[in-house]
């Protein structure tokens, strides 16, 4: 399908674009001569054709050099008839490459602290132990499992390695699991964007030196003792509240007090969920 009412773009025109937050822009260079006849799209989706190219500066910031003239005629772009003066062209022109240059330092600035960062951590006392300059979910599962032997002496963790992006962290008893996740969630380089739908990555300097996976899961068990403890905290607490029902330890693990308790608690889950978050916190 050939583009409608297509104007050649002069110098000083205003465009603006959907991709990458940009929006407002204003051509300042045209590369080679325009040929609108052979700008076509296909589908309404993808456009070709054209000869020249176009260098955009946005008023937000930022610089779009050589873009092609089918793409700046395409359904990401818009074309407005306005056009800026010479003067104001070249004052968004300097704007944009002004904060070129300060994003460019800026990311050099904070490559320079990430590769400062990460060799202080090969010499750090704290993480002497661990292993350095490996990949994956073997050296993590072997560094967790370092890290929490010295952290918390006498408490057995089982560390896992479930898949070549992930670690598993099983413990009975003592710490938190926010005790156990201080140590563990350094480890994480990436995380799961919704948005985007996808996988995004945050290594840290930790992590080139000392492993990352995407998951660390950490699972806490309890011993009866524990779940016992629990189950009299919550009769002390809310005993009067819960006159006729039995709160005992089999009924708690046969998960039969969820429908108990309701109206006491604020979260869906009943007596059984305030047992669970009164375990959480017992050390």
């Amino acid at each position: 399908m050939k583009m409608q009412n297509a104007q050649a773009v002069v110098i000083g025109q205003v465009v603006s674009t959907v991709l990458y937050n940009r929006g407002r822009g204003v051509v300042f260079a045209v590369h080679g001569e325009q040929n609108l006849a052979s700008v076509e799209s296909l589908s309404g989706c993808v456009s070709y054709g054209g000869n020249a190219t176009f260098d955009i500066a946005f008023e937000s910031g930022g610089i779009s050099r050589g873009l092609p003239e089918s793409i700046l005629h395409g359904k990401q772009w818009s074309i407005f008839p306005e056009i800026k003066s010479g003067e104001e062209t070249a004052r968004i022109v300097k704007h944009a490459e002004f904060e070129e240059r300060r994003k460019q330092q800026k990311e050099e600035e904070a490559a320079r602290l990430y590769a400062s960062e990460c060799e202080r951590l090969k010499t750090a006392p704290e993480y002497a132990t661990l292993t350095q300059d490996k990949n994956g979910a073997v050296q993590v599962t072997s560094n967790i499992r370092k890290e929490l032997k010295a952290k918390f002496p006498g408490v057995k963790f089982s560390v896992r390695k479930r898949s070549y992006d992930s670690v598993s962290v099983n413990w009975v008893g003592g710490p938190t699991e926010e005790e156990v996740k201080a140590v563990t969630d350094k480890y994480k380089d990436s995380y799961f964007d919704g948005m985007q739908d996808m996988s995004v990555s945050c290594a840290s300097p930790f992590n080139r030196i000392y492993g990352g996976v995407g998951y660390v899961f950490t699972d806490r068990d309890y011993s009866d003792e524990m779940k016992q403890k629990a189950l009299d905290i919550i009769a002390k607490k809310y005993g009067g509240s819960l006159e006729g029902e039995e709160i005992t330890l089999a009924r708690f693990k046969n998960g039969e007090l969820h429908r108990v308790g309701r109206d006491c608690f604020w979260h869906s889950q009943g007596l059984q969920g305030e047992i669970n978050r009164t375990l959480a916190e017992i050390k």
